[in-house]
C-alpha cells in the first residue's frame, strides 16, 4: 500500500449515535478532516452534515463510496451492515475503519479481510478501548513487569437496559445481544493482557427477543492464567476491571473500557497512570499513522485478533443457540 500524504480526508457512513460520537471528538484531534457524510436517506445525511459542519451529504452509501475526494470511511451504522459496507467501501478503493465488533460472524470477518488483501486497502476493528492513552500506557507498564507475572483478568460489562424489543442491543434482527457489543470490551482487555486464551467456557442466558442478554465467560491460559468476564443487559454490574499479577494489581475504574486513570497497587506503594482524556480520536490517530506508513492492519489491533475473538463468539452463540440471518 502506498503511503497517503497531506492531509488525509475521511467520510463517515451512518447519521447515529456512534457516528455522532465519532465525529465530535475526532474535531478534537487537530489532523486530518471529514470531507462526506453518507445515509440512507438525504435528510438525514444533510441533518447530520448541518450539525457538524461537513461539506457534503450524501443520501446513499453508494454515492459515499464513489465519492473521489475521500480516503477512508468509517462505518458507524449497526452491526448488520458493517461486512457489507466494509466491502462496498474497500472495492471502492477507500481505506475503512469499522466500529466494532468488526462483524456479526467469521464468515463475514473473513469477506472483509479478502477485500482488504485484493484491493490493498486498510482495514481496522475501532476497538477504541485499545488506544486510549491511559490504557495504552498501563499495559505498556504491566508488560514491563509492574505487577509482575499477570495472573487472572477480573471484567465486567453490564448494564440495566430498559425493556424494548425494538431497542438494537435487543433486537436479533440490527445484531443485538450482550456478547458481541459489550463482552468484547473485557475479553479485549484479557487478549490483550494475556493473548488468546487456550480455553473458553461460558454460562448465558437468552431472553425473550432471543438474544443473549447475559454471559459470564472463564477463560484459561496453558500457563495457568484465568480470567472471569461478565457482561449483561439486564442487570447493572460492577463496570470495573482489575488486572491481578504476583507482585500488585491494576485497577481500572467505572467505565473499566473508557477510564480516564489506572491505579497500580504494589503492596502499600500506590501510583496513579493519567493521560489525556479518552475518547475516539485516538483510534483515528493510529488510522493516521499507518495510513502515512502504508500499513494495512494496525499492531494494536490487527486483523488476527479481531478474527479470532469473533470466531470465539460464534462459538459460544452457537451454543446458546442465538443465531442470525447472518449465520446461514
Amino acid at each position: 500500500m502506498e503511503p497517503l500524504m497531506g492531509p488525509i480526508r475521511w467520510g463517515i457512513a451512518g447519521t447515529g449515535r456512534i457516528a455522532t460520537a465519532f465525529t465530535t471528538d475526532f474535531m478534537k484531534l487537530g489532523d486530518g478532516e471529514i470531507g462526506a457524510v453518507g445515509s440512507r436517506s438525504q435528510d438525514s445525511a444533510d441533518a447530520f452534515a448541518a450539525a457538524h459542519g461537513i461539506a457534503r451529504a450524501h443520501g446513499s452509501y453508494h454515492d459515499l463510496a464513489v465519492d473521489p475526494d475521500l480516503d477512508i470511511i468509517y462505518v458507524g451504522g449497526l452491526h448488520i451492515v458493517h461486512a457489507a459496507q466494509a466491502v462496498e467501501f474497500m472495492e471502492a478503493g477507500k481505506h475503512v475503519l469499522v466500529e466494532k465488533p468488526l462483524a456479526l460472524n467469521v464468515v463475514e470477518v473473513d469477506r472483509m479481510l479478502a477485500a482488504a488483501r485484493a484491493n490493498d486497502r486498510f482495514l481496522m476493528e475501532a476497538m477504541w478501548m485499545r488506544f486510549n492513552p491511559v490504557h495504552v500506557e498501563a499495559m505498556r507498564r504491566l508488560e514491563e513487569g509492574a505487577i509482575g507475572e499477570i495472573r487472572r483478568v477480573v471484567a465486567d460489562f453490564s448494564l440495566a437496559l430498559p425493556y424494548d424489543p425494538d431497542h438494537r442491543l435487543l433486537d436479533r434482527d440490527k445484531g443485538g445481544g450482550a456478547l458481541l457489543d459489550l463482552g468484547v470490551y473485557p475479553l479485549n482487555l484479557a487478549w490483550w493482557a494475556l493473548g488468546a486464551p487456550d480455553e473458553i467456557h461460558h454460562v448465558g442466558h437468552v431472553g425473550t427477543t432471543g438474544v443473549d442478554d447475559e454471559i459470564s465467560l472463564m477463560c484459561r491460559w496453558s500457563s495457568g492464567a484465568s480470567a472471569l468476564l461478565t457482561c449483561g443487559l439486564r442487570l447493572s454490574g460492577a463496570m470495573t476491571a482489575r488486572i491481578e499479577g504476583t507482585e500488585g494489581v491494576a485497577e481500572f475504574p467505572v467505565p473499566a473500557h473508557a477510564c480516564d486513570s489506572i491505579t497500580l497497587r504494589r503492596g502499600h506503594e500506590i501510583e496513579e497512570i493519567t493521560g489525556d482524556s479518552p475518547g475516539l480520536r485516538h483510534q483515528a490517530a493510529e488510522v493516521h499513522r499507518c495510513l502515512r506508513a502504508g500499513e494495512t492492519e494496525s499492531p494494536r489491533m490487527p486483523w488476527a485478533t479481531s478474527r479470532a475473538v469473533i470466531k470465539r463468539f460464534d462459538t459460544i452463540r452457537a451454543a446458546l443457540r442465538v443465531h442470525y440471518s447472518a449465520d446461514h
